[in-house]
């Protein structure tokens, strides 16, 4: 065994029982609290983050495809499109949808929203997670999934029937049966969104099989998203000028149309580095307060340590150890609460949100092993760099000055 480290092992004890010292369980505490907090705060941002961007991406995609033109608004999903968005490298999945105004009228209420069709070989994970009653509604038919806020608007269940209502040249009436209800607490897409099949919208617009009002584009990540945007918008244009495609279009990414939860989220960002400076100060002082108190505690044995022969550096080596010991000991104890918590967080969502405040009903965690790795090393790493102030207090003590000191 290391001696110097078999010597702070023994020294961290405050008397000869072998009994910790006061001065080390508050050290041991605060350092469990300060990294428990740490962890725990970084988790709950990056799951606010992920189940912000899984909402954002769930409603719009990665990226969505519109015609340029202002006219018809209407995009055709020719088989040379399709060939080329499903030949850029980076695309997982892609379907047509169609999205157009409507009026949804009960015997007591009305409500204003867009019916968005989608196609059968759709992404709709997350729709399906957002259902709270009933299903989806099923492929080529004209049942309606409809939000919470708009069922309690009109004072719908699962299994109603509702009356739709579309203007275009004319008016067209149709009573569509609700299949399920979701709910994503999104207030702006709630409110508004009622999704059935595709072919109930293209129905009354008038449109082919093969048109719709956007294509929706699913990519690995939204870092993904970025790099694959311009290469797609490269691979576009190069088909409108080969003339491949007759049709010129632009893009939007969850980026775009999610930036105010993501200035939200980045709010969120800067009030964790606020904690993480917060919590690694405190540790920091209380490890420093305790250092001090314990070479106070040890005078005659650093005395006597130097009156053998120990150099300064080999005492300050001894006393910074020590301290680390006490920093790690703390950190797997603040480590095992903050992973039990998240566990149990992502469980059973024992701690609640108020939705219409927060989006989500629940207090979301999510936390990778090298993120939770790297937040310990760079905690141990901050705490062993200051600590060695400290125990330089070690070299001002001479072998005569000590032996004034009593055990």
């Amino acid at each position: 065994m290391n001696v110097d480290f078999f010597i702070s092992r023994r020294i961290s004890a405050g008397d000869n029982s072998g009994r910790t010292s006061p001065a080390v369980k508050v050290a041991i505490a605060s350092v469990a609290l300060s990294i428990a907090v740490m962890i725990l705060a970084v988790s709950i941002v990056g799951g606010f983050r992920r189940e912000i961007l899984q909402k954002v991406i769930g409603f719009n995609s990665h990226i969505t495809l519109y015609p340029q033109e202002s006219g018809s608004g209407v995009i055709k999903f020719t088989p040379e499109l399709d060939s080329i968005i499903s030949g850029t490298p980076g695309v997982t999945s892609h379907s047509l949808s169609a999205t157009v105004p409507a009026l949804l009228k009960s015997p007591g209420a009305f409500r204003g929203i867009y019916l968005r069709g989608i196609s059968g070989n759709a992404d709709t994970t997350f729709l399906h997670s957002a259902i709270t009653e009933g299903r989806m509604p099923r492929q080529k038919s004209s049942e309606l999934l409809i939000s919470a806020s708009v069922a309690r608007h009109l004072g719908l269940s699962v299994g109603d029937s509702i009356n739709l209502f579309m203007i275009a040249e004319g008016i067209t009436a149709r009573r569509l049966p609700v299949s399920g209800i979701y709910n994503s607490h999104f207030e702006n897409y709630d409110d508004y969104l009622v999704f059935a099949p595709i072919e109930l919208p293209q129905a009354l617009a008038s449109l082919s099989p093969d048109e719709g009002t956007t294509v929706e584009i699913y990519t690995s990540s939204l870092s993904e998203t970025e790099r694959l945007t311009p290469e797609l918008a490269e691979r576009l244009n190069n088909g409108i000028l080969s003339g491949r495609l007759n049709q010129v279009y632009r893009m939007d990414t969850a980026l775009d149309k999610g930036a105010n939860y993501l200035a939200w989220l980045d709010m969120l960002d800067t009030n964790v580095w606020i904690i993480l400076t917060l919590m690694t100060l405190v540790a920091v002082f209380t490890l420093i307060s305790g250092l001090l108190i314990i070479i106070l505690q040890k005078v005659r044995f650093i005395g006597v340590m130097k009156a053998i022969g120990a150099s300064s550096g080999r005492l300050r080596h001894i006393f910074v150890l020590m301290a680390v010991r006490i920093a790690v000991t703390g950190l797997l104890a603040g480590n095992a609460i903050a992973i039990a918590v998240i566990a149990v967080q992502s469980a059973w969502h024992v701690i609640p949100l108020n939705p219409e405040a927060y989006y989500i009903d629940f207090v979301p965690v999510s936390m990778s092993l090298p993120l939770l790795l790297a937040l310990n090393a760079a905690f141990i790493l901050i705490i062993y760099l200051m600590l060695i102030i400290p125990a330089r207090f070690v070299s001002r003590i001479s072998p005569a000055e000590s032996m004034r000191f009593e055990h």
